[in-house]
This record gives structure tokens, sequence and C-alpha cells, in this order.
């Protein structure tokens, strides 16, 4: 499996993957089409996919070079920075094709997500200790999927009270 960034010509296949999650996961369908029309310019770094390649298809050309072979896309996430009055919170939703799981994606997306908020978090540090505000990861899980409380375990994010969309957690972790 490899993680890029998203290309526009992946919205369709990224909706499929999020209508398949959301059937399997009971909840409702996260509406990616507006999302991406309303987002639109930082959409190209902040929205993450995993594919799942096919390594043990020929990686070598003719020359004797690496030939990209790219599968299908097995995930997303989008990473967003949302400010209230209390925190900062770089704030993770996707969804990884439910035939898929258990195979590393979401662990892959999720890590790829939280490095990137590190990353970005680093622009607000001094704004937000003025402020008084913490800097958090959050990320909403599937309720329903078993491997959602030990994938938020890996990473050390720890399940908040705090209502989200049915069928779904919000995890948190301070950064």
């Amino acid at each position: 499996m490899r993680i890029r960034h998203y290309r526009p010509v992946d919205v369709p296949e990224l909706l499929e993957i999020e209508e398949r999650a959301a059937a399997a996961d009971g909840r409702r369908v996260y509406d990616l089409a507006a999302w991406f029309s309303e987002h639109e310019d930082e959409s190209m770094y902040n929205v993450l996919v995993i594919t799942d390649d096919d390594d043990d298809v020929d990686p070598w050309g003719q020359s004797g070079t690496r030939v990209e072979v790219e599968g299908e896309i097995a995930g997303y996430t989008i990473l967003q920075l949302r400010v209230d009055e209390r925190a900062y919170h770089f704030y993770c939703r996707g969804a990884v094709r439910p035939d898929l799981r258990r195979r590393g994606a979401g662990r892959g997306l999720l890590v790829s997500a939280l490095n990137r908020a590190r990353f970005w978090a680093a622009d607000y540090e001094a704004e937000a200790e003025q402020e008084g505000r913490a800097l958090y990861f959050e990320a909403l899980l599937p309720e329903r999927d078993p491997g959602s409380p030990g994938l938020a375990t890996l990473l050390e994010l720890g399940v908040t009270d705090e209502v989200t969309d049915e069928g779904l957690r919000l995890y948190r972790r301070s950064l």
C-alpha cells in the first residue's frame, strides 16, 4: 500500500468508498462532493489516499528503472483545522473500504494525518500558547468497527464523550 495526495480524478472512487464504508458502519454518508467543492484550494494538501498496490506485479521497466504500479484506492483521510474558543483542532475523518480493512490502511492514513497535523501545528504553537488554547489531533472512527479502539490506542488517542455523527466516535490527543 502507498499513501499519496489526492488528485481531482480520485473523487468518483472516494465517493464510492465513502458509500461502502457508511453502509458497513451503520452511519450516514458524508457529503464528500460538497466538501471538495467548498474546500478546493486546501484539498490538494489535506486529503490523502492509500492505494492497494499490487506489489507482486513486476515493478521494473525495460530500462531497469522502477515503474509506478498503482492499484485502486483503499481509503482516504481529510485533515482540517478547526478553531474554537478552547483549542485548535486538527480534525481527521475518512474511510477505508470494508473489504480492505485489517491490512494497515487505516493505520497508515491516521499516522500520515497525525504527522501532517504535527507539522501544521508548528505554525500555530506560539499563537495557541499566547491565547491559552490547546492543540489537538482528533479522529472520527467508526463505532461498529472492532478495530477502532485498538487503532486509537496505538496512536495514543483517547475517546471523548463529545457528540458526533451517529455511528462514529471522536478520539483525541494533544499535540
